[in-house]
């Protein structure tokens, strides 16, 4: 199979999840936030309410599904010495680096102009040349360790893939292929999370998404598949089942303060901080690996039919990179036209944007992204003759 159909859905569903998580930012245009700001008063708030609270875990999909995927397109490559550093490296740039480069040029632009009629920066605020020199070698968030988002801020995560790439290839390499591995290094990473959250949570999703691949082709290879296919299914569903219970019925956290309350070492007084990263710790360790791992059996045991939104996964990059300087834009243009807050709290506006926003996406894949991907490759010399999920 040249691809996995399923795995660029979730993809694409991820990157426009987490557009909703940031729609809150329509609520600071004039550069503060507004006086009593309300999550609930957003477009569809009883229907979306998960992404409008939660939206931002979406980015711990795209480290789990790149884990899943670059193991199973490149690992055996890299460790076999198919694969030098030289040709994935430049692989990999020549996917992400045009369009990265293009979005912090625009937002570098769009800041100025913001600055000038406020005084303040939109959203995120570490807007100079001491971020500006790391965001041009993607290493913004990891060289020195930081968490401040700066310019195109949703390229955090991107900078952390460039590293984890790096990580990857040394994995592979070196030959490290038993399965303890993949499990030790997202524990390890957890103690990693007071110094750099945004390294602890790439580790954790890649290397358990590269454990969801070699489950999966261990259950693929079994005469009962099928039946574990389905059983995996209904696991992540039931899955999915408490994430958006614990959201709209309290679930997950009355399950956490009764486990707190009854747990020993002291844990019975854990805070709001806690809870988070005992939920984002579930949420990579379980829900992300296990989803990952029952649409890849569906699609490839059960006769699961998803190429029809393959194009959710071609364009998920750029939809994730190029909303926020939508967003931004649109914040300059409330500024000369005297639009509110209120102005995007309405469900045309939302569908609005979005429609807008994947039609730049389509747009910016099939004539920016992947023209100047094949240039940059031509001149190399380093034709990509590996399937499109890994692109």
């Amino acid at each position: 199979m040249k691809r996995l159909y399923s795995l660029d859905a979730l993809r694409g569903i991820a990157a426009l999840s987490v557009v909703v998580w940031h729609w809150q930012h329509f609520f600071a245009i004039s550069g503060t936030w507004a006086a009593g700001w309300r999550r609930d008063s957003q477009p569809l708030f009883w229907l979306l309410k998960p992404l409008y609270e939660q939206g931002w875990i979406a980015v711990d999909l795209f480290f789990a599904l790149s884990g899943f995927v670059f193991f199973w397109l490149y690992g055996e490559a890299i460790r076999e010495h198919r694969m030098g550093p030289a040709r994935f490296a430049l692989l990999r740039f020549s996917r992400l680096y045009p369009l990265h480069f293009a979005t912090l040029v625009v937002v570098a632009v769009l800041q100025t102009f913001f600055f000038r009629a406020t005084g303040k920066f939109f959203i995120f605020d570490a807007n100079d040349w001491q971020h500006f020199i790391p965001s041009l070698f993607l290493s913004q968030q990891w060289l020195p360790p930081t968490i401040d988002q700066s310019f195109n801020g949703p390229a955090w995560s991107v900078s952390i893939e460039t590293l984890l790439y790096g990580v990857f290839f040394l994995f592979c390499r070196i030959g490290l292929k038993a399965p303890w591995w993949r499990i030790a290094i997202p524990l390890a990473a957890i103690f990693l999370l007071q110094w750099n959250e945004f390294i602890a949570r790439g580790l954790m999703g890649f290397f358990l998404g590269g454990l969801a691949l070699q489950a999966t082709e261990a259950i693929k290879a079994r005469t009962d598949a099928k039946t574990i296919a389905m059983a995996v299914a209904c696991f992540a569903l039931a899955m999915w089942g408490l994430v958006f219970a614990s959201f709209y019925v309290g679930a997950f956290s009355d399950a956490a303060g009764w486990l707190a309350a009854r747990a020993p070492f002291g844990i019975s007084h854990w805070g709001a901080d806690d809870i988070y990263e005992f939920f984002l710790c579930g949420f990579i360790f379980v829900v992300s690996p296990i989803t990952i791992m029952a649409l890849a059996l569906d699609e490839q045991v059960l006769g699961g039919r998803y190429a029809g939104l393959s194009f959710l996964g071609d364009i998920s990059y750029s939809t994730y990179m190029i909303h926020f300087p939508m967003q931004l834009t649109l914040a300059l243009m409330a500024l000369r036209l005297g639009w509110v807050p209120k102005t995007f709290q309405s469900v045309a506006v939302l569908a609005a944007f979005y429609v807008v926003l994947i039609a730049l996406g389509l747009a910016s894949y099939h004539f920016f992204e992947r023209p100047l991907q094949n240039l940059i490759r031509k001149i190399s010399g380093a034709r990509e003759h590996m399937p499109a999920p890994a692109e």
